[in-house]
């Protein structure tokens, strides 16, 4: 990896996060830990909720997620695209919820460069060696993210 993306992989080690501990860095790939640590927790609301598509009532008290970057512009505002509320783990765990997050993050214009451009080379790098993940990983990772998660606002 080029200088610039281990200086993100870095600092992202290093940076607080609701869900991403630092000690599940050596558990999951680079580029699934740095996307995990782009995001943060958002209490919902009921009108959020229905606008995505979730039932308020089994939704409880679980945390949502939203992108660190621009959330704080639209604190307390409508919801909007960069918040995300996957109403079970199966949803979580789902490769179309972490595309949808990388989606985001990538044509975020509050997402620093820096992270955009790391986000692409870790993607090439994983195909150009054809690295695979130890099979489990992500689900593991993903089911102690959602543990978290369901803890935030209890």
């Amino acid at each position: 990896a080029s200088e610039s993306t281990r200086e993100v992989i870095r600092n992202a080690r290093k940076e607080a996060s609701a869900f991403v501990f630092l000690h599940d860095f050596p558990t999951v790939s680079d580029f699934e830990f740095l996307l995990f640590k782009q995001v943060g927790p958002c209490k919902s609301r009921a009108i959020t909720l229905e606008r995505k598509g979730v039932v308020p009532k089994d939704f409880g008290a679980l945390s949502g997620l939203c992108c660190r970057h621009c959330a704080p512009i639209y604190k307390g505002k409508s919801p909007h695209k960069s918040m995300w509320f996957p109403p079970n783990l199966e949803s979580l765990i789902d490769s179309s919820f972490s595309q949808s997050v990388l989606n985001h993050m990538m044509t975020c214009p509050d997402v620093p460069q820096a992270t955009k451009c790391a986000f692409g080379e870790l993607k090439r790098l994983a195909s150009e060696h054809c690295v695979t993940k130890k099979r489990g990983s992500k689900k593991r990772f993903l089911e102690k993210i959602w543990g978290r998660m369901k803890n935030h606002y209890a």
